[in-house]
Parts: C-alpha cells; sequence; structure tokens
C-alpha cells in the first residue's frame, strides 16, 4: 500500500508541474452518485449512493488528461433481504486519465486502492464464502461520459456512467453507477 501511496504522489507531482508549463487549466469536480450492485452483491445489496471529488490536471495541450479520484460509496440492504448484514461502506482512491474523444464527450479509465471501512463488523457471506471483507482491495473503473459548459463556460456539469469493480477474495463487489457533478476551473 505504501507503494501504491508514492505512485500517487508522483503521478499528482507530475500532473500539477505539466500543468504549470500549459494553457489548460486543471479543474476540480464535486457530485453524487447512485448505482447498483451486480453480481453476487446484488443479493444482498439493493442500491449504492455516494459522493465524490475528482482533480483533474491537463496534460499539455492534449485532450489527454491526469485524474485524481476520491469518495465514498454505501452499499445499501435490500428491505426483502432475510441474512443479517449492514450496509457496506467503501472508501475509494483511485488515480487515471480521461481522454476528450469530442468537445463534450469523454471516456476514462480508473484504478487504485478501496478501504472497507466495516470490514470487521459486516462480513457478509454468500453461499458460504465471505465476499465483503477485505480492509483493503484493487479496484478498477471504466467510465464513459460528457462536461457539458453550463455558465460563460467557466463551470461545468460532468455526467458519467461507470462499471466499478472491486477485486475480493470472494468474488469481484461491483456495481454500475451513474455521477452528476459541478465542474470547474482551478
Amino acid at each position: 500500500m505504501n507503494k501504491f501511496l508514492l505512485v500517487i504522489v508522483f503521478l499528482s507531482v507530475i500532473a500539477f508541474g505539466t500543468s504549470a508549463q500549459t494553457k489548460p487549466a486543471p479543474q476540480l469536480s464535486i457530485g453524487g452518485e447512485f448505482g447498483f450492485p451486480v453480481g453476487k452483491m446484488a443479493d444482498v445489496y439493493g442500491s449504492v449512493i455516494g459522493a465524490s471529488v475528482k482533480y483533474e490536471a491537463p496534460i499539455a495541450s492534449s485532450r489527454f488528461n491526469l485524474t485524481l479520484t476520491a469518495g465514498i460509496s454505501d452499499y445499501l440492504v435490500k428491505l426483502t433481504y432475510v441474512g443479517a448484514a449492514n450496509p457496506a461502506f467503501y472508501v475509494p482512491l483511485e488515480v487515471g486519465g480521461r481522454y476528450y474523444f469530442s468537445k463534450l464527450g469523454y471516456v476514462e479509465a480508473d484504478f487504485g486502492i478501496s478501504n472497507n471501512i466495516n470490514s470487521k463488523n459486516n462480513p457478509v457471506y454468500l453461499n458460504g464464502v465471505i465476499v465483503n471483507a477485505s480492509k483493503a482491495a484493487f479496484i478498477y473503473s471504466p467510465v464513459i461520459g460528457f462536461s457539458a459548459p453550463v455558465y460563460k463556460k467557466k463551470t461545468k456539469i460532468d455526467i458519467g456512467f461507470r462499471y466499478e469493480g472491486r477485486v475480493e477474495n470472494g468474488g469481484p463487489v461491483g456495481q454500475i453507477a451513474a455521477r452528476a457533478a459541478y465542474r470547474f476551473g482551478l
């Protein structure tokens, strides 16, 4: 985990250094998320809500930007679930890249680490296998979305759709989610 944090710091330094030498300004977006669990977790959890902050640093004058994302996701237990389970809270920290294929549209790939805040208090067993008890796990997230200007092109609304997978010993913990965010320059 220390090596992962070192990589994040290194990429952040590169992002800040390259953004200082170019005209495009870094962007920050703050938004809410809503999703649905997929795979084994869909048997226990019915929906996912969350929030995130994303820092986006342009690389020179290209269409490619480095991203750094932090957030929280709350997997809510289905009302019809008869077993004993509490909501599962995850805090992901991801680094990635965003490529704008048009003035509005983009694709993004993120990867990082996801911390399970209540792993010891809330193991979920499905068919005798614990599926969400790891304290920290690798996370990946492909995204497609668009970012449209809303006020004199200084601020934007950012809408993204993604699959998010958390690699667990008992199988992946995943969700399909949408993120709506307010994006502005720094």
